[in-house]
């Protein structure tokens, strides 16, 4: 049984490693065009617009801005409602699994203009609610001087463990391609076996379809903070596992390493505890609308 759930496996998913292949290809080329000077005009940029900045920013599948809106943060130089518009707008590694996806190219279109949407909304209520309570400094990021030299190490690179920098594009294109395919082909054989072990209906009751837990489950599991989360999320999906509005509740919480980075900078921990309670919050009721009406 195990071989033949490894070769349905494989027809089932060796298809998306051409689509992945190339759109990783596109991904390290802007990547590695970038100006020496584009995080500054990301820093200024945020500073200047917020919470709109940030979730336009956020919708590019690239870690290190998020990684950058983090530090920024700690280092009080963006506010708190455009660190939160940079952190729903992030979906890591499920835009180039859904964009290996032709069919779901519509989906994945509702998916980044729902996310700008709430990301820019949420970042701006909060900025207006919270204003007093966080002081931010306008600076030259020239100017900046950073007292933790990790810190300011951590935030020149993208420090994504699933990108291969020291590699030509190509090369790591191709690695990003096949350690995602991995997670993928993992998952997909998992979730076969589960459903040929346990039954259709077992892995539902696990997964809690059709309850209002299953987007609250899907949000625990994008609290994790590694690109596997929203592959699993991802796939979770393809399968018909979970519902869109599941789907986005985990890509809402997700948010690459930034999160990491404020458990690890971060010492004020009210503020790390309001991060992860409006994220959650944000997941919840964006997954009911998005149940509701769509």
């Amino acid at each position: 049984m195990l071989l033949e759930l490894l070769l349905d496996t494989l027809k089932d998913t060796w298809l998306t490693l051409p689509l992945l292949f190339i759109t990783y290809c596109l991904l390290e080329f802007v990547e590695r065009k970038q100006s020496s000077g584009f995080d500054e005009k990301i820093f200024f940029a945020l500073q200047k617009a917020g919470p709109l900045v940030g979730a336009l920013v956020g919708l590019i599948p690239q870690c290190g801005f998020g990684v950058l809106a983090a530090m920024l943060f700690v280092q009080r130089n963006i506010s708190l409602g455009t660190l939160l518009a940079v952190m729903i707008a992030t979906s890591d590694e499920a835009i180039p699994i859904l964009i290996s996806q032709p069919q779901l190219l519509s989906t994945l279109g509702f998916i980044l203009i729902a996310k700008f949407i709430f990301a820019t909304l949420v970042g701006y209520i909060v900025d207006m609610l919270l204003r007093n309570q966080h002081i931010i400094r306008f600076e030259e990021i020239e100017e900046e001087d950073y007292e933790d030299e990790e810190m300011e190490q951590e935030q020149t690179s993208s420090a994504c463990p699933c990108c291969y920098p020291e590699y030509p594009w190509y090369l790591s294109a191709l690695l990003r391609t096949l350690k995602i395919y991995l997670y993928l082909f993992i998952t997909s054989f998992v979730l076969s076996f589960l459903v040929e072990w346990a039954g259709p209906d077992t892995l539902k009751s696990i997964l809690l379809s059709n309850t209002i837990l299953q987007p609250l489950l899907a949000s625990l599991i994008g609290f994790i903070p590694n690109c596997a989360a929203t592959v699993v999320l991802s796939e979770l999906y393809l399968s018909q596992h979970i519902s869109l509005g599941s789907l986005f509740a985990g890509l809402v919480t997700n948010s690459g390493l930034a999160l990491l980075v404020l458990i690890r900078y971060q010492t004020n921990k009210k503020e790390l505890i309001q991060v992860l309670t409006i994220l959650l919050m944000t997941a919840m009721i964006s997954a009911a609308l998005i149940q509701v009406f769509v």
